[in-house]
């Protein structure tokens, strides 16, 4: 996709297929959909009709706007919008810097034709026009009469007018910020998909190959909201797993599934049933590979696999997956059993039957886990008077975008694996981690009835994982946690070695534990929608690896660079795989950080200081990437590493997009370099220091690792100094007089 746009973004009227269109478009382009009026509710925790009653169209349309913000900033995804949102000035400007916005029309009375009946009364704005509707369409069929222009084929005037009145007032919004204008009244959803294919995109992008279920959908009457139609002797679809709810106010009393929960907010509840037309139980592959690295860190162990479309599924939308692709439940089956019999169900039972904390992984057994889950059936505590047995429960953790993009299907994998799944939606950013959050954690795994046999899932980036890895360390004394890392920085580093912590008003990280996961599934297919700045954050820990590890890896990091920025999912895998498996091998030496594990902090005593110094504004891959050069750099000046190799690997992380110098990195961000003597004071305060001795993490060669703690100061000076100016430190690295 290089050179092309990176976000396409539907507009147009409630009923103009843009979710519809928008999933045709994702599955078509290769990239993620995201749902604009569903990342409000996993923010907000309430639905969009519980939103306008209780804070009015001004409040939702506050809320929306930020939602829109967040959306802008992902990469490789199609977002449909509600239909309001461009009344705000805010939006359209946002809007109209983007490069692919398309406006899907439709003429007020079709879109009546397909808002027809209930959908439509879910519709805040709609609500009034809807009732009335319906209420004539019932009265006439009683009657046995047409109501005056209605049917369910032709619905009453009154919700043509509204819509009309409503597209009046948007018009000219949609036609200020769309780039292109697609008509969509009588044509199928394959028809209008090309139709917007063929004006963004120079070359065609192939069709999805033929497989069962591949049919028309219809633009007709419901369409917009997920119904299908397909072609004779066709299997019938559904829509991708994780997909929105498709009312807009659903009830929860019949569908459990499609609204947050009313627990407040930044909850919302499991889903309790799976999608139409999906089985109860997952058909396992054949055969499920053996994990890429069997972490072991004092006496547990535990798999990590690297999976695209694990977790964020494939284009046929299910989360098992097509050939090559294996899904979550079956991971999860194969950690306990060592595979899963072909055709068969995950080895713990189908849902409802207990999951796997009634299944004790003893050392000699087949399974893949040395030591049981949480709790055997000697373990049993819940609280008092709260609900107990059956499945164990699990906690989705993630934030709203997360949630919005894969944890609809996430959760339907834990269900079908055996889990009754309660989900919890914490803020992005470090304001998470913080006992606050904790605690309302803590809450909703009381609320559930969840006892020691409970699980916690951490599906995110590294804030994510810190905070539902507390959570897990330390609710009734520890429970078992899995680690679903969604970012890079996350799939190569944090979600391995079973450090986690939340934040002190003083320090970052002040209050944790080591609490290593039972198992860690990286898909490689959620990276490609991760904003670049946070994706080249990663880049920078692997760059750190190679160097740790020799100067194989790092010669084929370098060679790597093209599939690194591509971002295809099967290019990356054996990347991350390699990368994390370095740090795997250095936690198996030092789990709790008394030794070896220092060495994992190669180049982060320089960028501690920077972020410390610069206010925590600049991101930590960048200043990891400058702290990089500086550690190489004096490594040379020590006379330890090789000449040239601290310019060899500034030229790498510059390919791979990533600031070199520490003036680089804080003005990429508006940030004003510290001063040399505040960045030094910094360095007196780093966690590695003894006895007030300034210790470095510095190389010989790639691959030997040495922790100093005997540096001139005057030589750190001096390349800090340069690297403040905005010169490379790579290039003063001559050997110094010491």
């Amino acid at each position: 996709m290089t050179g092309r746009p990176l976000r396409l973004v539907l507009v147009g009227m409630m009923g103009a297929g843009k979710t519809t269109v928008g999933r045709a478009l994702a599955a078509r382009l290769g990239w993620a959909f995201l749902d604009l009026d569903d990342l409000v509710e996993q923010a907000a925790g309430r639905t969009v009709g519980a939103l306008f009653a209780q804070e009015g169209e001004a409040g939702f349309r506050r809320r929306e706007e930020q939602a829109l913000a967040w959306a802008l900033a992902l990469e490789r995804v199609v977002i449909a919008t509600g239909g309001g949102v461009v009344l705000s000035e805010a939006n359209r400007a946002k809007l109209a810097a983007e490069p692919w916005v398309v406006w899907l029309e439709a003429p007020p009375e079709e879109l009546a034709r397909r808002l027809a009946g209930q959908e439509a009364a879910g519709r805040p704005l709609l609500a009034g026009a809807a009732a009335e509707a319906v209420s004539m369409v019932g009265a006439s069929r009683e009657l046995g009469a047409s109501p005056a222009g209605g049917s369910p084929d032709h619905p009453p005037a009154v919700l043509a007018q509204r819509l009309a009145q409503l597209l009046q007032q948007r018009a000219g919004a949609y036609a200020a910020v769309a780039r292109y204008r697609i008509p969509t009244a009588g044509r199928p959803v394959a028809a209008v998909t090309e139709a917007v294919l063929e004006h963004l995109l120079p070359v065609p992008v192939p069709g999805p190959a033929a497989r069962p279920g591949t049919g028309t959908t219809a633009l007709g009457p419901h369409g917009p909201s997920g119904s299908v139609t397909t072609a004779p002797g066709s299997v019938a679809t559904v829509p991708p797993p994780g997909a929105p709810p498709h009312a807009r106010a659903p009830s929860s009393a019949t569908d459990p599934a499609a609204a947050p929960s009313a627990a407040g907010p930044g909850t919302v509840p499991s889903a309790a049933t799976a999608p139409p037309g999906a089985s109860s139980a997952p058909t396992a592959p054949a055969a499920v590979a053996e994990p890429d690295l069997l972490i072991e860190a004092g006496a547990e162990r535990y798999p990590l696999w690297v999976r695209p479309g694990a977790v964020a599924g494939t284009g046929a939308g299910t989360v098992t997956g097509t050939a090559g692709e294996v899904g979550l439940e079956a991971l999860l089956a194969a950690a306990w059993t060592g595979g899963v019999p072909a055709g068969g169900t995950p080895p713990w039972g189908a849902p409802g039957r207990p999951g796997p904390a009634a299944t004790r992984a003893t050392p000699g057994a087949a399974g893949l886990l040395s030591g049981p889950p949480a709790a055997g059936p000697l373990a049993e505590e819940r609280p008092a008077g709260q609900p107990g047995g059956g499945a164990p429960v699990a906690l989705l953790a993630s934030d709203p975008v997360v949630s919005a993009l894969y944890g609809g299907r996430v959760a339907r994998a834990l269900e079908r694996a055996g889990f009754r799944v309660v989900r919890a939606v914490v803020p992005a950013g470090e304001e998470a981690k913080s006992l606050e959050w904790a605690s309302r954690l803590y809450d909703r795994l009381v609320e559930a009835g969840a006892g020691r046999d409970a699980w916690v899932f951490a599906l995110g980036g590294g804030v994510v994982g810190d905070l539902a890895g507390f959570v897990a360390a330390t609710y009734m004394r520890g429970i078992a946690f899995a680690q679903l890392p969604t970012t890079l920085l996350a799939q190569v580093d944090a979600s391995a070695g079973g450090k986690v912590a939340v934040n002190h008003p003083r320090a970052k990280n002040l209050i944790g534990a080591f609490h290593q996961p039972r198992l860690v599934v990286a898909d490689p297919a959620t990276l490609a929608t991760q904003p670049q700045a946070a994706y080249r954050g990663g880049l920078a820990e692997m760059v750190k690896h190679a160097l740790l590890d020799g100067e194989g890896h790092l010669a084929a990091l370098e060679a790597a660079v093209p599939r690194l920025l591509d971002r295809d999912p099967h290019g990356l895998a054996p990347l991350i795989a390699r990368s994390v498996a370095v740090k795997a091998r250095i936690v198996a030496q030092d789990p709790e950080e008394r030794g070896p594990r220092a060495f994992l902090n190669l180049g982060h005593t320089f960028a501690h200081a920077l972020e410390a110094a610069a206010g925590y504004r600049v991101p930590h891959g960048d200043a990891v990437a400058a702290g990089l050069v500086l550690a190489l750099a004096l490594s040379e000046r020590l006379g330890m590493a090789p000449a040239g190799l601290a310019g060899r690997v500034e030229e790498l992380l510059a390919r791979l997009g990533l600031p070199v110098t520490l003036a680089q990195a804080c003005r990429e961000w508006g940030v004003e370099p510290p001063t040399a003597a505040e960045l030094l004071g910094r360095l007196q305060h780093d966690k590695k220091n003894r006895q007030g001795r300034v210790r470095f993490v510095l190389l010989g060669a790639p691959g030997q690792i040495a922790l100093r703690d005997d540096v001139p100061e005057a030589v750190v000076k001096e390349l800090v100094g340069r690297s403040l100016a905005g010169r490379s430190p790579a290039a003063g690295a001559g050997r110094a007089q010491v």
